[in-house]
């Protein structure tokens, strides 16, 4: 563990680290710690940047060690109306190597959902959305190449539900319509697919998974239902359908049943799962009750799609993972880290220096909302806000961590 020292940035922002080559001071290189498997379950996280007012950071993307953005809004955390932030309260910050450093927000509007993505080495990707009475609607696109915020010309030019990037040329987009491009490095292709897809997951370019569901096949048809699930490969040449477990409710069979996978997580060729449900459009009566509707849970050993048991997480609560930690588990929301083997680690928070406005006596959590390992290196780091409990002044301090192993 290295010592901090603690000095003010005219961004109003704290920084902790004393050096000046990576977020904390930290040197981003492969050799630059201990890796996955030698830390003996220690994990803790190192304050880099503490906000000196109150306020919440929201998302990570980066794109290159000397290229890391966050967002946020100096609204705090447990004080956001249903509107969203202000423009005035929007903000980024751009990590360059060196510092943190302010930026404002390239998109206008007061928004209520806010996203930031990293395509690989096609840049980072923006989405901002303003609240209306029924719905978040107006969505604004941009595109951060390396250089500059400009507008989305290629690729991805709407909403992105899920983004799986394997290499910086090596990414996969799956886009608010259900269509998926690839970006192999100098251009985007659209792709298409064996059935439906809600969701990606990748370990390497040969061994990627996208999972929904196809309405044609075993299963499938007038009487029976409406879909089963559908788990699709690519072996770095194409998508193919893989076969998994079909499934039917007992006759009569209730209208509109259907059967989908939703989400999917990759940690090896050898091991990945997947979850979804079996439901129908319900029309219970006290004559004629229905079934219940079910979850699915499937799992991958390297062969084939089974029914399993998807406690991969071990002893560690049910919550849902975040971001996937290369080849070594999965970090958790709430601050858990889960290795392939189930074993279960807190990740250790230390406390917020008594300055800003923390007293001594308050409580204190970290919350993280994004968590990004940094390309080419070991560095893992998150956003989120520490909430601060205290007598007369709570407070919601928007901070950047960097996993110490």
């Amino acid at each position: 563990m290295r010592r901090t020292t603690i000095f003010v940035l005219t961004a109003a922002f704290v920084v902790t680290g004393c050096g000046t080559d990576t977020p904390g001071g930290k040197n981003l290189g492969k050799e630059s710690g201990p890796s996955a498997s030698s830390s003996g379950g220690r994990l803790s996280w190192t304050y880099d940047l503490i906000g000196e007012k109150s306020g919440a950071l929201t998302d990570m993307a980066a794109m290159a060690p000397d290229d890391i953005w966050a967002m946020g809004s100096d609204t705090p955390a447990d004080q956001a109306s249903d509107d969203g932030p202000t423009a005035d309260e929007q903000y980024l910050l751009h990590y360059d190597g060196k510092e943190w450093k302010r930026r404002p927000m390239p998109l206008s509007g007061d928004v209520v959902v806010s996203r930031m993505e990293s395509l690989g080495s096609a840049g980072i990707w923006l989405n901002t959305m303003e609240y209306t009475m029924t719905a978040p609607e107006n969505p604004r696109y941009a595109l951060w190449d390396g250089e500059r915020w400009g507008p989305v010309k290629e690729g991805p030019t709407g909403a992105i539900t899920d983004v799986e990037v394997i290499a910086p040329d090596d990414v996969w987009v799956l886009e608010g319509d259900g269509d998926v491009t690839h970006w192999d490095g100098a251009r985007w292709t659209p792709t298409p697919m064996p059935a439906e897809v809600a969701d990606l997951s990748g370990t390497s370019g040969d061994d990627v998974w996208a999972v929904g569901h196809r309405e044609s096949g075993p299963g499938t048809g007038e009487g029976v239902e409406e879909s089963q699930p559908a788990a699709m490969h690519f072996d770095g040449t194409a998508w193919k359908l893989v076969e998994t477990p079909t499934y039917s409710y007992p006759d009569p069979v209730p209208a509109k049943a259907r059967a989908d996978l939703l989400k999917v997580n990759a940690l090896s060729k050898e091991y990945a799962y997947t979850s979804g449900h079996h439901s129908y459009a319900a029309f219970n009566t006290e004559d004629h009750p229905e079934p219940p509707a079910k979850g699915i849970g499937l799992v991958w050993d390297g062969s084939r799609w089974a029914e399993g048991n998807l406690n991969f997480q071990g002893a560690c609560p049910s919550v849902q993972p975040l971001a996937r930690d290369g080849d070594d588990g999965l970090f958790l929301e709430h601050n858990w880290h889960v290795t392939q083997d189930g074993t279960c680690t807190r990740i250790k928070t230390p406390r917020l220096p008594n300055t800003g406005g923390v007293t001594r006596q308050s409580q204190q959590k970290f919350w993280p909302k994004s968590i990004v390992p940094v390309p080419g290196t070991d560095t893992v780091l998150a956003v989120g806000h520490v909430q601060v409990n205290q007598t007369g002044n709570p407070l919601s301090k928007a901070v950047v961590v960097s996993l110490e192993r």
